[in-house]
């Protein structure tokens, strides 16, 4: 009985399944090229998948497959209990409703918007009435040609286009994250990412971290880089916390094993004081000073063909990619480690936890952005590799 328990309560926690659409549109027949959005897509699709949801995806849609796509993902959402909306591309309001420009618009007069372009309302609806958390993501807002043309064509006041997008008439159980505030334009970025999608794929998997408190670290990752011109805002009637990385669950039970011997403590004890100078050696020389010109083979270096960062499991090339499109970010960056921080923590004679302070201060290619500056604590799970170190997993936090 107590085993037929353990089988049911299994089942009963099973997490439910989390759908996302995700589209990217930049190559506009009628407004020119944004440079990034097809990258924010892609990037952000990927790191959904990484943590765990099923994702639709298309990119440079026009009005025929951005239908299709929202009615695959209609069909998808069937028995899902989490359904995710990001958009990032061109989009405007006109009389407080909010529309995506799919690529092959042609919005040079008002009455046209209804057939070219697509009501962001309807996507939340299908996500509200077939799932119990519905979460949309727009970095809609940039500074929007149609609109400028669309206002000079109107006829009345309620067929003015407006910038930026504006606040929902949501229902219970959504929660719609806005790129910056209502009404107001945002940046598409000098960099691969745009501030906002840049900022989300930063904190989106950090495990045990509410949607609300990701929001808030979002939020001031723009507001820093763009020196206050961007805020992310959000609008929410969740009815229970969400979490993209669960955090806090219990670790499978292990053995009890017997307390070692006193002579063998005392050499354990012995092999750390001597490893905690190895092991800050290989922060100073290797993890705090990357050759970020041969990042495949500093990656492969620290980390070997994989590692967990920020609760999720990453192969090689896609920590190369995450490392270089972050340093891509900056003209010049330095690493530093606080003097006297470094606490080393054994487990058996080939692992340990290293926990230190580490100063930062990058430098922004960006002349418009802000510089970065401040201090992170630094946790590491290493593992020893032939003579020196490499990391197992990795997660930081800024501190004061």
């Amino acid at each position: 009985m107590t085993f037929l328990g353990l089988l049911l309560l299994g089942a009963d926690a099973r997490p439910q399944r989390r759908v996302a659409l995700v589209i990217g549109n930049g190559t506009y027949a009628e407004a020119g090229t944004l440079a990034n959005p097809v990258n924010d897509a892609l990037d952000i699709a990927d790191k959904l998948r990484s943590i765990g949801f099923e994702v639709i995806e298309g990119n440079d849609l026009g009005k025929r497959e951005l239908e299709r796509g929202i009615g695959e993902f209609s069909d998808a959402l069937e028995g899902a209990g989490v359904g995710l909306f990001y958009y990032a591309g061109h989009g405007l309001q006109v009389d407080g409703r909010n529309y995506i420009v799919p690529v092959d618009a042609r919005l040079d007069m008002p009455v046209k918007l209804q057939l070219e372009a697509v009501p962001i309302d309807e996507v939340l609806d299908i996500m509200e009435q077939q799932t119990t958390v519905s979460l949309v993501f727009l970095d809609a807002c940039r500074n929007n040609p149609f609109a400028r043309s669309l206002s000079r064509a109107a006829t009345t006041r309620s067929a003015t286009a407006l910038a930026g997008l504006a606040q929902f008439d949501s229902t219970r159980g959504s929660f719609i994250a806005f790129s910056t505030a209502p009404g107001a334009v945002a940046m598409d970025g000098t960099g691969r990412n745009s501030p906002f999608a840049a900022a989300l794929l930063r904190h989106i998997a950090e495990p045990g971290q509410s949607i609300n408190d990701m929001m808030i670290a979002v939020r001031r990752d723009v507001v820093s880089q763009t020196r206050e011109a961007q805020r992310p805002w959000e609008q929410g009637s969740l009815l229970e916390r969400f979490e993209f990385v669960p955090g806090g669950e219990p670790l499978p039970p292990k053995a009890v094993a017997a307390p070692a011997p006193a002579s063998q403590v005392a050499a354990l004890e012995r092999s750390v004081g001597d490893d905690k100078g190895a092991i800050e050696q290989f922060l100073r020389q290797d993890y705090l000073t990357p050759d970020t010109k041969a990042m495949t083979e500093t990656v492969k270096r620290l980390y070997g063909t994989s590692a967990t960062i920020f609760g999720t499991r990453y192969d090689t090339d896609a920590i190369v990619k995450a490392k270089a499109d972050w340093f891509a970010q900056w003209t010049s960056w330095s690493l530093g480690l606080v003097p006297g921080s470094l606490e080393v923590t054994p487990h058996g004679e080939d692992r340990a936890d290293a926990v230190f302070a580490m100063r930062y201060d990058y430098v922004p290619r960006d002349k418009a952005a802000a510089r970065l500056t401040g201090k992170a604590r630094v946790t590491l799970g290493l593992v020893k590799a032939g003579n020196g170190w490499r990391i197992e997993s990795e997660t930081s936090q800024a501190i004061q």
